[in-house]
C-alpha cells in the first residue's frame, strides 16, 4: 500500500479504487456540475458517441473562447492539458527549461522528453521572480511555471508576469504559464486575454480540475501563434464536445459558487490544521502544502486517509504532503482521525 502515495503518475484514482477518504485529489471539492451530469447522460442517450466529433473541436473551441472572453481564432483545444503541454513542447523544442520549483512535476518530464537543458530556480511565491529566472533566459529558452501554483497554491500577479514576458520577448524565450486552478481563485490574474499582444507567450489550462470530469480530458492553449498543425484531428472525444461545449456557457455561476465555497472552507480546514500543530502554507487556491513527520502520509493510511506525498517535487522532501479541500463532512472526517492519531499514541508529536 505505501506505493499508493510515491506520486507516480496516473495515482490520482485510487481514493475511488480503495474506498479511502481521498484528500490527495485536487477535483473541484463541489463535484461534476449536476447541468453537466445531465448533458452527458442527454449525449449517451442520444447516441452521440457514435458520430465523430467536430475535426478541429471547433464546437468546444467556440464555448471556451466565450467563457474566457476571447476570440476562438486564439484558442485551441486538446484532449486534456497535459497532451497540449507535451505537444507545445514537442514543438517549440527548447534547448533550455526554465522551471521554478516547487513546481508541477510533469514539466521537468515534458523538458527531458524532448533533451533540453533542465534549469530549476527555487522559487516559494515570495521573492521577485523575474530577477530569479531572467538570467537564465536567452534565445530557445522555454520558461514554465503553473499560477496559481501547483503544489503550494501561491499566486503570481498578472502584471508580474506581463514584465517577466516583456523581458523573455527580448531575449528570444517563451512563458508558457499554466492556469489550470485558476477558475479556483477570486482575485483571477489570467494572461488569456493578454496572449494577443505577445507572441512568445502560451497560456495552457485544464478545465478537467474545475469541472471535475477526470474521465472526459478537455485542455486548451491559448496563443496569437497558429498552432492549428499541433491539434490533432479530433482532439476531443463526442461526449465531452457535446456535454462540455454547452454547459460552458453557464460556467460562470459554477465558477462563482466554487470561488465562495473555496475560501471559506480553507480557511477553517487551515486553521483546524494549525491548531493540531500542523504546519500549513499560504495558498489561494482549493489545494495547500503541508509540512510535517514523514510517517504522516503512511499512519493516516492505515486509517483509511490518502493525502499526496509530494517528495518525488523537487526540492522538497519526505514531510511534505498537498491536501485538498473536499465536502465539510469529509474534512471533518479527516480531522477526526488526525485528531485521534494526536491523542492516541503519546510519541506521535504533533
Amino acid at each position: 500500500m505505501g506505493s499508493i502515495t510515491s506520486g507516480a503518475r496516473g495515482h490520482g484514482g485510487y481514493g475511488w479504487r480503495y474506498g479511502l477518504i481521498d484528500m490527495s485529489s485536487n477535483m473541484n471539492p463541489l463535484g461534476t456540475p449536476g447541468e453537466l451530469i445531465e448533458l452527458i447522460r442527454e449525449c449517451v442517450n442520444n447516441g452521440c458517441y457514435s458520430h465523430y466529433p467536430t475535426e478541429l473541436g471547433d464546437e468546444l473551441r467556440e464555448a471556451l473562447s466565450t467563457f474566457e472572453g476571447v476570440e476562438p481564432g486564439i484558442t485551441y483545444v486538446f484532449n486534456g492539458a497535459t497532451e497540449a503541454l507535451q505537444l507545445l513542447f514537442m514543438n517549440l523544442r527548447p534547448r533550455r527549461v526554465v522551471i521554478p520549483v516547487p513546481n508541477y512535476s510533469d514539466y521537468l518530464r515534458l523538458g527531458r522528453l524532448v533533451n533540453s537543458e533542465v534549469r530549476l530556480i527555487e522559487y516559494w511565491g515570495r521573492d521577485d521572480l523575474a530577477n530569479l529566472i531572467i538570467n537564465e533566459a536567452g534565445p530557445g529558452t522555454v520558461v514554465i511555471l503553473s499560477n496559481p501554483n501547483s503544489p503550494i497554491g501561491y499566486l503570481i500577479g498578472r502584471d508580474q508576469l506581463l514584465v517577466i514576458a516583456e523581458e523573455l520577448g527580448r531575449r528570444g524565450s517563451v512563458l508558457i504559464v499554466d492556469e489550470s486552478f485558476m477558475d479556483f481563485v477570486g482575485d483571477n490574474q489570467s494572461l488569456i486575454r493578454d496572449v494577443q499582444q505577445y507572441d512568445n507567450v502560451y497560456v495552457v489550462k485544464s478545465y478537467t480540475k474545475f469541472l471535475a470530469i477526470p474521465g472526459l480530458r478537455v485542455g486548451a492553449v491559448y496563443t496569437r501563434n497558429d498552432i492549428g498543425e499541433l491539434v490533432p484531428t479530433w482532439p476531443v472525444n463526442s461526449i465531452a464536445e457535446y456535454a462540455v461545449s454547452r454547459y460552458m456557457r453557464r460556467a460562470h455561476e459554477f465558477r462563482r459558487l466554487t470561488i465562495k465555497y473555496v475560501e471559506e472552507e480553507r480557511d477553517r480546514l487551515v486553521n483546524s490544521l494549525r491548531e493540531l500543530g500542523i504546519s500549513v502554507y499560504e495558498s489561494r487556491t482549493h489545494y495547500f502544502m503541508i509540512r510535517h513527520e514523514p510517517w504522516l502520509g503512511e499512519e493516516l493510511l492505515k486509517h483509511g486517509v490518502l493525502i499526496r506525498d509530494l517528495s518525488n517535487i523537487p526540492p522538497l522532501m519526505k514531510g511534505y504532503f498537498r491536501v485538498s479541500i473536499k465536502s465539510k463532512e469529509i474534512d471533518d472526517s479527516f480531522l477526526d482521525i488526525l485528531l485521534k492519531l494526536k491523542k492516541s499514541k503519546n510519541n506521535f508529536n504533533f
